[in-house]
């Protein structure tokens, strides 16, 4: 029969189901209200935990949607069985066909059980899905964070979230409270699912609370601690729904039980009935003592002073926020709705002021060094930053390149930095003018010019700074910009200022470098030049900031033009090997030729003056001549193979003259002989000639007429006249 479930239900008057479903209208507004709230704040002033909130009050309105169906269900059901206890009444004893007749015609009481058996966890199932849902989205927001990708935002009406956290609270945990007095009705039991629910709000507003409050002590990372920790909860009540869900398949029911939906936490009911929590823990303290300990006279006492502790203790709060401990690393100012009192800085000791909130206290650490990346943030770490990868580094923003120079800039030129930039006004002024397509002419000219005398360099660099440890420094640094960080942004305006400072400097320095220097920090100095530049800009701003270092992790060239960068590189190298050898085989030739190379240039500059003089003045001119001996000692000064050649030289000179004088002396002793005859001074000499040539030859002597003999031999040695070698020089003239 369908209606076994319900046979205790049958003594509950409907009017009790139709208080509970008002009741759970009345929390499905205020679960509205709460979500709306939470999620209209969140988007407008930019807060990323009320809209981290926000989803999980938005679920929660199916809690409510689903126990005013269930509950109107049950009235349906109530004023149905008071029909059929009136027809009863009424009606004869006809037997069981009536009896079977009246079961049959309850529709109420079966549309409430399919709602048990389907609706109510189809309800769960969905809630469940909803909640892991925002327990990813959230997880997965908070993942980009880490990374780098998104922003965490934080309102700037810090006031006003923590009012709004805290109201939504009170309301909740209040509203919680009678609604689980309220179940505690057999009736009403199901309205434990909207207690618990209730109580998650509260728990999670005072969670965004505390975040939110330690942000006026400038502490950042509770607040994201809480977004972390917020799918984490999600993710703990999904287990718990699926769980419950699982175990109302096989729990056992008696006839009459109403069945407790999936989506009741039992976790959240001990918050929402902490009386329950208190009545367990004494009951846990007597088990542990043996005895009934909560009923003793100090337990009790310890609960009558309660309240007494709980006013001492506020007030030795309110006393201890008069006492600020500022440690030797310290600095601190008195701020008195958010106005410096006194322009003054405290230093290391115990600073006084008035309670809070009526003043409250700044502490900086101006020990402490900071970074600030004056560039996007290169996303892979990698221990070697290789030029020849296709790709360059990947980075959380679109990075812009710095311009440089290609080339060493003149600086002595009339002009100087600024002349390329002059030519190339002046090309693009020209371009508009004699091309049919100004616009077109002028980018290829205006890219042609840059191109040669500008590059663009890509560059990952970290600026670390402190706070300038001195009487005035945490007061410029103060005064210089507010602390506030901007709607979608995750820089405060204090180090948007800074950067962008930094950067001008940055790129006016960098302009003025040629590109070799660029990216040779190491012999360039570049991060010491970088330093020394953007201190003396933040001095001038008074910013109240020293700078500690310019790091320059990265520095490559821009885009995907490093690995033809490199092959630049090498060819540069080779013609510096080629120039090197070249100059090489110069000074190898010069002190050969010369002897010492220090003379090379005197010896150029002197052969160039003969030369000149030789087409002047001619070849046997004075001052030709003159210049040329000029040439000759300064070779032989040097003792190369140039002096070698000349004193070989002058040496056959005189060994020819030498011998053409002994020619001449000969040829005079001879003449006297000659004079005093001739003839027989001719026989004599041609004898000599027969003697001296005539003398390996054989020789043939006949006796008879020539013309009667007839000679017929046959060589057998070599014919001496096919052998014949003519007497040496030297010969000749001993013969003579």
């Amino acid at each position: 029969m369908v209606s076994w479930r319900f046979e205790k239900i049958m003594r509950i008057d409907h009017h009790a189901y139709q208080r509970a479903t008002k009741v759970a209208a009345m929390g499905l507004l205020l679960q509205i209200f709460i979500g709306v709230v939470l999620l209209v704040f969140g988007l407008m002033r930019n807060d990323t935990a009320f809209q981290f909130a926000s989803l999980y009050a938005l679920v929660g309105i199916l809690v409510w949607l689903g126990l005013i169906i269930i509950f109107h269900q049950h009235k349906l059901e109530r004023l149905e069985a008071l029909e059929d206890d009136e027809l009863a009444s009424t009606r004869s004893k006809a037997g069981s066909f009536f009896e079977k007749a009246s079961h049959e015609s309850r529709v109420a009481a079966s549309r409430l059980a399919l709602m048990h058996r389907w609706l109510m966890p189809a309800f769960s199932i969905v809630i469940a899905l909803l909640l892991a849902g925002a327990a990813w989205r959230m997880l997965k927001y908070m993942d980009a964070v880490g990374n780098g990708n998104k922003n965490f935002y934080n309102t700037d009406d810090r006031g006003w979230a923590v009012a709004i956290c805290l109201f939504i609270a009170a309301i909740s945990f209040i509203f919680s409270r009678f609604i689980a007095g309220m179940a505690k009705q057999e009736a009403w039991q199901n309205l434990r699912g909207g207690a618990a629910y209730m109580v998650g709000n509260a728990l999670v507003m005072v969670a965004v609370a505390t975040g939110i409050i330690f942000r006026f002590f400038e502490n950042e990372s509770v607040i994201r601690a809480v977004a972390w920790i917020l799918p984490g909860l999600l993710i703990v009540l999904v287990l718990e729904i699926f769980l419950n869900f699982i175990l109302n398949l096989y729990r056992p029911r008696l006839p009459g039980d109403v069945p407790r939906p999936a989506f009741d936490s039992k976790l959240l009911s001990l918050l929402a009935t902490p009386d329950s929590i208190v009545k367990s823990l004494n009951e846990a303290v007597n088990y542990q003592f043996g005895f009934d300990v909560t009923s003793s006279w100090g337990y009790q006492l310890l609960l009558r002073s309660f309240a007494s502790l709980l006013i001492l203790g506020f007030v030795s709060l309110i006393l201890l926020s008069t006492m600020v401990v500022i440690e030797p690393h310290q600095q601190a100012v008195r701020l008195r709705g958010g106005r410096i009192i006194d322009n003054k800085v405290h230093t290391s000791g115990i600073m006084w002021k008035l309670p809070w909130p009526i003043e409250t206290a700044s502490v900086y650490d101006v020990m402490r060094v900071r970074s600030l990346h004056l560039t996007p943030k290169v996303t892979i770490d990698a221990p070697v930053n290789l030029w020849s990868e296709s790709e360059p580094p990947r980075t959380d923003s679109e990075i812009e390149p710095f311009i440089v120079g290609s080339e060493p800039l003149p600086t002595d030129t009339p002009g100087g930095f600024m002349q390329p930039l002059v030519q190339i006004q002046s090309a693009l002024g020209d371009a508009g003018q004699v091309s049919n397509d100004p616009e077109e002419m002028r980018q290829q000219q205006a890219a042609e010019l840059v191109s040669n005398f500008y590059s663009l360099v890509d560059a990952e660099i970290i600026l670390q700074y402190r706070i300038k440890d001195t009487d005035d420094g945490l007061l410029e640094y103060l005064q210089f910009a507010p602390e506030g960080v901007g709607r979608r942004q995750n820089l405060s305006d204090r180090e948007r200022a800074l950067k962008a400072i930094a950067v001008s400097k940055v790129s006016e320095h960098l302009s003025k470098l040629s590109l070799d220097v660029v990216l040779s920090p190491g012999r360039s100095e570049l991060a010491l030049r970088l330093q020394e530049a953007v201190t003396r800009a933040f001095d001038e701003h008074q910013t109240g900031v020293e700078v500690v270092a310019v790091n320059l992790p990265m520095v490559r060239p821009s885009g995907r033009t490093a690995p033809t960068f490199e092959e630049l590189g090498i060819a540069r190298q080779n013609r510096e090997i080629q120039i090197a050898e070249a100059k090489n085989l110069v000074y190898k030739t010069f002190v050969i030729e010369i002897g010492y190379a220090e003379l090379a240039d005197q010896v150029i500059a002197a052969i160039d003056d003969y030369y000149r003089r030789e087409s002047e003045l001619g070849r046997d001119a004075a001052p030709t001549i003159e210049q040329r001996q000029v040439v000759e000692d300064l070779l032989a000064r040097g003792g190369g193979r140039a002096a070698q050649a000349i004193a070989h030289a002058e040496t056959d000179r005189w060994k020819d003259l030498m011998s053409k004088r002994a020619a001449y002396s000969r040829w005079l002793s001879e003449l006297a002989s000659y004079r005093a005859g001739p003839e027989l001074y001719r026989q004599r000499e041609i004898m000599k000639l027969y003697s001296l040539y005539l003398r390996t030859p054989h020789k043939f002597i006949i006796a008879i007429d020539p013309a009667r003999v007839h000679v017929d031999f046959d060589l057998k040695d070599i014919n001496p006249f096919q052998s014949y070698v003519p007497p040496s020089e030297e010969e000749a003239s001993k013969s003579r």
